[in-house]
């Protein structure tokens, strides 16, 4: 039988190319337990017959790969049929039981179920306040508590569209919100997160000799707190947009959280620990400190991609894995376009169409971070056990028309506030890259 080519599968189905790899596997077990168990021993016919299976394995593998995503979007739309001519009362929630209603509300599913809400609608009082559990601005989907890194950006999430009336896409015209998710995340119903920080003085291990006496360890405990600080914003709306429930939910949904979770990035970099701020990684004393001249980085595109490599060298100097590199557009733009000698690009050309990555760690961009310039901490390389998110369980949100001239003017206040901390565990777990000119 003539060994299978990449034009002869372009047109099999995936259940053929499974059933076709099945085969190829089968025998190429044959071939091994005839040869001792080791295929590496197969000579002759059984050789040639194996190295042929491997090459029809690669053709048939690269086909079941453009098959697959195929076969997960159909069974997607076949699920999206059901759901669609389900009888009237009857239609489930895709991915959920028929019978289950999705736990996950967002902001505006808690105020328009509150009682201050309805209360407005039957008497016309616009003054209330919603207490509800953070995940409903922050997106339950995606949360993972005590250690657990967030998968994606939360900011993308939003109740299942069966479950809620269609909102009004808006436009983001913000810095998108991604360092949170870059670090542990955990909760908290304190004023303060008291944790310890383990100091190693000796190790104490050794060779002993037999009847000596063993040698002893010594590891001391040093107390730190982190306080838990309230981050708010106001938003003013017109008295209308409470009646408009889908714009409200854009308003909510899509500025409020924003605002907040922009704040919450700037204070992770750079807070400078005086109440009410954070502290940030850009301030926090004993992490690792690397530098390098932009002006020699300008006639060697290699410096300062070397400086960020010590800096995760640093990193795994505290026995963490560096996990993320975080910088502005700008700065990260100096590695980006650094070519080498023959013009070529050192990180990867044009073409190049994976994420952003510098020695095969994630490149997170905020423009929080310092631009590069003279004495400027720029760059930042951490683990994401070194520190840890820590929210309080409930975020406050509240409708109001007595602020200020609102009341006459006929315009109502939102206001959102979250209440974190952010402990610092292992400082050594994060490095600085400054810049000079």
């Amino acid at each position: 039988m003539p060994e299978l080519l990449k034009e002869d599968v372009k047109d099999f189905s995936l259940a053929k190319v499974r059933e076709e790899m099945k085969s190829r596997h089968s025998r190429l077990e044959e071939i091994r337990t005839q040869n001792q168990g080791d295929l590496t021993k197969a000579e002759g016919d059984h050789g040639k017959e194996a190295a042929a299976a491997f090459r029809e394995l690669n053709v048939l593998g690269e086909r079941h790969d453009e098959l697959a995503p195929i076969e997960v979007g159909e069974s997607k739309l076949a699920s999206l049929g059901e759901w669609l001519n389900a009888p009237a009362g009857e239609i489930p929630v895709p991915g959920t039981k028929a019978d289950e209603k999705p736990a996950f509300k967002d902001a505006t599913d808690f105020i328009l179920e509150s009682a201050g809400y309805k209360r407005y609608k039957e008497t016309g009082e616009r003054n209330f306040s919603v207490e509800m559990p953070f995940e409903a601005l922050y997106g339950a989907k995606d949360f993972k508590l005590l250690g657990e890194l967030v998968a994606g950006n939360v900011t993308d999430q939003f109740a299942p569209q069966a479950v809620r009336l269609p909102g009004v896409t808006v436009p983001v015209l913000f810095q998108q919100n991604n360092m949170a998710p870059t670090f542990l995340q955990g909760t908290t119903d304190q004023n303060a997160i008291p944790y310890m920080v383990e100091t190693v003085t000796s190790e104490g291990a050794a060779e002993t000799a037999e009847a000596a006496t063993k040698p002893e360890a010594d590891i001391s405990f040093v107390e730190a707190s982190s306080p838990v600080q309230n981050i708010a914003v106001t938003l003013p709306v017109t008295n209308q947009l409470l009646e408009d429930v889908g714009f409200m939910r854009a308003y909510v949904e899509g500025r409020l959280r924003i605002f907040v979770e922009n704040r919450l990035d700037r204070q992770l970099i750079s807070g400078d620990g005086i109440a009410p701020n954070l502290t940030g990684i850009l301030t926090v004393g004993g992490v690792g400190v690397e530098s390098f001249s932009l002006a020699a980085h300008a006639a060697d595109g290699t410096v300062g991609i070397d400086s960020i490599y010590r800096a995760m060298a640093d990193v795994r100097g505290a026995f963490l894995d560096p996990s993320s590199v975080g910088m502005r557009a700008a700065t990260w733009t100096l590695f980006q376009l650094a070519k080498d000698a023959n013009s070529n690009y050192i990180l990867g050309g044009p073409g190049q169409t994976a994420a952003p990555r510098v020695w095969g760690v994630p490149v997170i961009q905020n423009e929080r971070f310092p631009a590069a310039a003279a004495a400027a901490e720029a760059i930042a390389v951490w683990a994401r056990e070194a520190a840890m998110v820590v929210r309080r369980n409930a975020i406050s949100l509240a409708v109001s028309d007595s602020h200020a001239s609102t009341f006459t003017a006929n315009v109502l206040t939102f206001r959102a506030e979250q209440r974190v901390a952010f402990p610092i565990f292992r400082p050594a777990g994060i490095s600085v890259v400054t810049t000079a000119a």
